[in-house]
């Protein structure tokens, strides 16, 4: 990206942003006396760089050596910013005659990466897009290698287009490409109307969640209230239980049904066993007695 002018060239000097520029004086300045003029209110006052032998002298341009030098009557510009860009009006001196030539120089950012995206619209088109960083973007297309529009960052398709298609990106000083594969957009219609179709079965499903969700709490609630009354004997083996009497040592327990039942748990043959909602227990020592 380093650009080379000349003074003697009547069309812009295009200059690279960050990048060198030779701009060319005289072809041996070591036979002038130079003095280099940025052109900025046009008064005596503004900024010069005096050339002499070949060697810069005096400069409110560029500091010597670090951002400017002068090689064969050629200023070399190491670093190019954006504060290069203006009118410059160069002088020079051969045996007391005075010569002058102006220039014009204008600074560009060169072309970044190009990026290209594609959008299938309702309304049955495709559009490709095209985006790179840089100044003055000029854009050009191809599709399968044929020229399409140029000028513009984006471009509008057939949905039906199949192919190869490359979007050029250039500017004065730099120029890209990128070429990307398109395909035809899918069907609208059906991406519609499975849409439509999510849209309702979706209040059908939290309805039906809902409902299920609200049935088993009440079912939870009604089980959870409920009481029953066991018999809660205890009957040593051998004996007879007798049915026309209570034992001193029966209880009567209110017992609350719960909604979930744990696993029984495998017990010893020789423990006493429960039956018919009847737990039978060995009463403490005081029953007995």
């Amino acid at each position: 990206l380093d650009r080379f002018c000349s003074f003697d060239q009547s069309e812009p000097c295009y200059a690279a942003l960050e990048h060198k520029l030779n701009l060319q004086m005289v072809l041996d300045a070591s036979e002038y006396d130079l003095k280099l003029i940025k052109i900025i209110n046009n008064r005596h006052d503004d900024p010069i760089c005096r050339v002499k032998n070949g060697k810069i002298k005096e400069c409110d341009l560029y500091k010597n050596g670090t951002q400017a030098t002068v090689t064969n009557g050629t200023l070399i510009i190491k670093h190019v910013i954006r504060a290069d860009s203006g009118k410059y009006r160069l002088e020079h001196y051969d045996g007391g005659r005075e010569t002058s030539r102006g220039l014009q120089v204008i600074v560009e950012a060169p072309i970044g990466s190009v990026e290209v995206s594609i959008i299938c619209s309702s309304s049955g088109v495709m559009r490709v897009s095209c985006s790179s960083e840089g100044d003055q973007l000029l854009y050009s297309w191809t599709l399968n290698g044929d020229p399409l529009m140029d000028g513009n960052s984006s471009i509008d398709l057939d949905e039906k287009t199949d192919g190869n298609i490359s979007c050029s990106v250039k500017n004065h000083i730099s120029h890209s490409q990128k070429t990307i594969r398109v395909k035809p957009c899918p069907d609208v219609s059906l991406a519609a109307l499975g849409y439509v179709a999510l849209i309702l079965i979706l209040p059908l499903i939290i309805i039906c969640y809902i409902y299920k969700k609200q049935h088993f709490k009440s079912t939870s609630a009604a089980a959870g209230d409920a009481l029953i009354y066991a018999d809660i004997s205890h009957e040593k083996k051998g004996e007879k239980k007798e049915t026309d009497s209570f034992p001193a040592d029966v209880v009567y327990a209110a017992v609350i049904m719960q909604t979930k039942r744990k696993e029984e748990e495998e017990e010893d043959e020789d423990e006493d066993k429960v039956q018919d909602r009847e737990v039978m227990f060995t009463p403490n020592c005081s029953n007995a007695l």
